[in-house]
C-alpha cells in the first residue's frame, strides 16, 4: 500500500513539473481532450445525488424514461439500454436469432469488442475491406464474402460520418435476404436523408462510452422499428441483470473523475486532486481480458438508474454538442485544404456529427505525434492502431483497411 501511495505521489509531482516548465515556456497546460468533453457541472451534481440514492439504483422508472426520450429523438420505435454497445451488440444477435456455425460480415477495421460479440455466441465473423472516403464497409467487396451460411452485415458509421455505401449495402442485404446490424457507437446522431442512421437496418446500436458522442461512463442501446424484434430485445433485456453495488458506484465516481480530469478549465491540477482521491474508482472501457477474446465475468448487464439518470440529462444537450462538433470540422476543413490533405467524404443527403475528424497522413506522421500538438495546438488521436482496435490484431485481405491503419489520425471536435 506505501509503495503504492509513493508511485502515484510520483506521478502527481512528476506530471506538475512537467506543467510548470509549459507555464514557465509559454505552452498550454492543457489540450482538447478526445473522452468525457460532453460532461458538465450539472452531470456531476446528477452524479453526486445518486451516490446519496442507493436505494434507487435498481428501479426501472427512470430507465424507462430513459429508453422513451432515446427512442423518441432517435426517431425509432423501440430504445432498450445496456451496458455498452457491446452488449447492445450481444442483445441484437439474439434478437436476429443468430446461431453458432452463422456467418456475419463486418469490416476489417472495428474495434475488438464488435467481433467478440459475435465470437462470444459462437458466430463466424467474415471481414470485408472498407472504403477510405468514411471508412465503412466497400460495398463491391461484400457479395464475394457472402455464402449459404451468412445471415447478417454489420455496417459502421465511423468517426460520425454516414457511410459512404450506406443505400447499396442495404440494397445487397435485400438482394440476399440478410439481416442488417448498423454499428452507430461514434455517430449517434448522425443523419441520412433526413432520418438518423440506426433506423435504416433492422437492429441498431449506440454507445454512451466515454470517448463516444455522449457519456454515461459506460453504456449503450440496442433500437429497432420491427415490432417482433423489440420482443425478442426486450426478452434479452429482461433476463439481463444489473451491475452490482460496487460497479454502480465506481461508475458514479467516474463522472465525477472524468469531468475533473478532461473536462475543467483547470484539469492540469484539479484532475490530480480528485485523481487522488478517487483513485481505486477508476474504470477502463476494454480489458485485457476482452482484448484477448475472452469474455469477462461482468459482461451482458443492463444499464442501472443512475446513469440512466445522467444519460436523460445528456440527451438534453447532445445536438448542441454535435452542431459544435460540426463547426470545428470546418476548421479541420480548412487545414486539409491548406495542407493538401484529403477531407473526410461527407455523403449528399447526410449530416455528420464528426466524433473525430479523420485524416489519412503520412505514416511518420501517425507515429510521430508531437507535431500536431506543436503545429495546431491538439493532442493526436490514433482510431485505429490495428485492424481490431486496441489491439494490434491483423485481418487478411483488407488492404485499405491496413493504410487506414497505418496512416489514419483523428483531430478531436470539442476544443476549448
Amino acid at each position: 500500500m506505501l509503495l503504492n501511495m509513493v508511485k502515484v505521489f510520483a506521478q502527481i509531482g512528476y506530471r506538475q513539473l512537467k506543467n510548470l516548465a509549459r507555464f514557465i515556456t509559454g505552452k498550454p497546460l492543457s489540450l482538447p481532450s478526445f473522452g468525457s468533453m460532453t460532461l458538465d457541472t450539472d452531470d456531476v451534481y446528477i452524479a453526486r445525488t445518486w451516490l446519496k440514492r442507493r436505494c434507487d439504483w435498481y428501479r426501472f422508472d427512470e430507465i424507462e424514461h430513459y429508453h422513451a426520450a432515446f427512442a423518441d429523438w432517435n426517431g425509432s420505435a423501440h430504445a432498450f439500454s445496456f451496458m455498452g454497445g457491446r452488449i447492445a451488440l450481444s442483445a441484437a444477435i439474439r434478437a436476429l436469432d443468430l446461431k453458432p456455425g452463422d456467418e456475419v460480415i463486418l469490416p476489417g477495421y472495428t474495434c475488438v469488442v464488435a467481433p467478440n460479440a459475435f465470437h462470444f455466441a459462437g458466430i463466424t465473423t467474415v471481414f470485408s475491406d472498407i472504403e477510405l472516403d468514411t471508412y465503412g464497409l466497400e460495398a463491391s467487396q461484400i457479395e464475394a464474402k457472402i455464402t449459404h451460411k451468412t445471415r447478417a452485415i454489420l455496417l459502421h458509421h465511423l468517426y460520425g460520418l454516414v457511410c459512404r455505401d450506406y443505400e447499396e449495402i442495404m440494397n445487397i442485404a435485400r438482394r440476399h435476404s440478410l439481416y442488417v446490424i448498423e454499428d452507430c457507437a461514434q455517430s449517434t446522431g448522425a443523419e441520412y436523408k433526413g432520418k438518423k442512421v440506426g433506423n435504416w437496418g433492422d437492429i441498431a446500436i449506440y454507445s454512451s462510452e466515454q470517448s463516444k458522442v455522449f457519456n454515461t461512463i459506460q453504456g449503450g442501446i440496442a433500437v429497432t422499428n420491427n415490432n417482433h424484434l423489440a420482443g425478442r430485445l426486450q426478452a434479452y433485456y429482461e433476463q439481463a441483470p444489473f451491475p452490482d453495488n460496487d460497479w454502480i458506484d465506481r461508475l458514479l465516481h467516474n463522472i465525477i473523475l472524468n469531468y475533473y480530469r478532461f473536462k475543467h478549465p483547470h484539469r492540469w491540477w484539479l484532475g490530480d486532486m480528485v485523481h487522488l482521491r478517487y483513485r481505486n474508482k477508476n474504470l477502463i472501457s476494454t480489458t485485457l481480458e476482452e482484448e484477448r477474446g475472452i469474455c469477462p465475468r461482468h459482461y451482458g448487464r443492463k444499464l442501472p438508474s443512475g446513469l440512466a439518470a445522467i444519460g436523460l440529462n445528456q440527451l438534453k444537450k447532445i445536438d448542441k454538442y454535435n452542431e459544435r462538433r460540426r463547426q470545428t470540422a470546418k476548421k479541420w476543413d480548412h487545414w486539409c485544404e491548406v495542407s493538401g490533405y484529403k477531407k473526410p467524404l461527407v455523403i449528399t443527403n447526410s449530416t455528420p456529427v464528426y466524433l473525430r475528424y479523420p485524416v489519412l497522413v503520412e505514416h511518420v506522421k501517425k507515429q510521430e505525434r508531437s507535431w500536431a500538438a506543436k503545429e495546431l495546438g491538439i493532442e493526436l488521436g490514433v482510431w485505429f492502431v490495428g485492424n481490431m482496435h486496441p489491439t494490434s490484431r491483423i485481418v487478411e485481405g483488407c488492404s485499405n483497411a491496413d493504410i487506414a491503419v497505418m496512416q489514419c489520425v483523428n483531430f478531436p471536435t470539442l476544443l476549448e
